[in-house]
């Protein structure tokens, strides 16, 4: 607040200056435009780079409801049939062009499905020609398959992004130990299909990534929505449970809806166990402790025990933190350095910019001139 305040202080006293040095030259009237119109921009171009920083997204998880394919038709307007007519000579001569409005049909195919998270949008098709209707469905359409799981990412206000700094203290890079060891957030791919289940150098064979995989997905067609919270396992063969923590720091502890499961292998048997929830765990301590003794009870990592037993702990003891406990931290929140650098532009050249054209130029003549094209309208 304090560098707003700092920001806009230049285009508020410079014009009472520039009135002082151009006293005849700058008028009351465009003073007043000119601290109004400069701040108003510099505020907002701050504003708008603090909304920008705190956007993030989270995965909403659960199932598709139905697909659609849908044959549409609406008539779109031109201009046709246009002449020009012209009235007067030499200089004073004015010619208008007038045209008619002509229409033409347009044929449409969408292909759709309905989730209990949002609706996805496969392809759209938009067509003179009748035959658009014979178009194949898409690949994405066809493997569709109604009452599988459904991710798909949602928009929030995340102010913990914004300002890490309150409560990831420290450097946050990742050491070199593990700088190829951090994986990407999962992200929603194919429309609506998630890979949760990350392999960080263990040998799990694929088949059992794949039915882990899908197996937390099918719970999370219900329980997603229910808890409003999203699984995420990764599985190594890293043999440090201070990993953890790197990708806490890395992920900036993940989304306000996450569970992070860290299973330690040594092939398939569990040598360590980890959670990770968002804000670093805040009211979730005795979910954790709960959920890596039931882990490393569970001694050889299958899908059939671990999907029941992470679930089973998620419904009875995850809390999922409310952004609104941050909301203090939407004082601490700054735009990036290039939009505090455009605002200071606007503020400095924009106030003298104003200034010196105003003094060329009446800003009053320009307003009477505006009002009275208003009144003959």
């Amino acid at each position: 607040m304090e560098k707003l305040l700092i920001l806009i202080a230049f285009p508020i006293i410079w014009p009472f200056v520039a009135k002082r040095i151009w006293d005849q030259e700058v008028n009351w009237t465009e003073m007043t435009i000119n601290i109004i119109v400069v701040v108003l921009l510099s505020v907002a171009v701050w504003q708008l780079g603090k909304y920008g920083k705190t956007q993030d997204t989270e995965i909403w998880n659960g199932y598709v409801i139905d697909k659609n394919r849908k044959h549409g038709h609406y008539l779109k307007s031109y201009q046709c049939n246009c002449s020009t007519t012209c009235s007067g000579s030499g200089s004073n001569e004015v010619c208008r062009e007038s045209c008619s409005t002509c229409y033409e049909d347009h044929y449409t195919v969408t292909w759709t499905a309905e989730t209990s998270v949002g609706d996805v949008r496969f392809d759209h098709k938009d067509s003179r020609w009748r035959s658009v209707y014979n178009s194949p469905d898409p690949a994405s359409y066809i493997r569709c398959i109604i009452g599988e799981p459904a991710s798909l990412e949602h928009g929030y206000t995340n102010y913990v992004q914004a300002v890490p700094q309150s409560l990831f203290s420290g450097d946050r890079n990742v050491s070199e130990e593990f700088r190829d060891k951090i994986p990407e957030y999962p992200r929603v791919f194919d429309f609506y299909r998630i890979i949760r289940v990350l392999n960080i150098d263990s040998k799990v064979p694929t088949q059992i990534r794949k039915t882990l995989n899908d197996d937390l997905g099918t719970a999370l067609k219900i329980m997603g929505a229910q808890k409003q919270v999203n699984i995420i396992v990764i599985l190594t063969e890293i043999d440090d449970p201070s990993y953890r923590y790197k990708i806490e720091n890395a992920w900036l502890g993940g989304k306000k809806n996450d569970v992070v499961v860290f299973i330690g292998l040594d092939e398939l048997k569990i040598t360590w166990a980890d959670v990770m929830t968002w804000a670093l765990n805040k009211n979730n301590e005795f979910f954790h402790v709960k959920m890596r003794d039931r882990i490393k009870e569970l001694g050889i990592l299958d899908p059939k025990t671990l999907v029941p037993a992470v679930t089973r702990l998620v419904n009875a003891h995850f809390d999922r933190p409310k952004m609104a406990e941050f909301e203090y931290l939407a004082e601490e929140v700054e735009p990036p350095l290039w939009v505090i650098v455009l605002a200071v532009i606007i503020a400095i050249g924009g106030s003298i910019g104003l200034s010196v054209y105003f003094r060329h130029d009446e800003a009053e003549d320009y307003i009477g001139n505006a009002f009275r094209n208003l009144k003959r309208r």
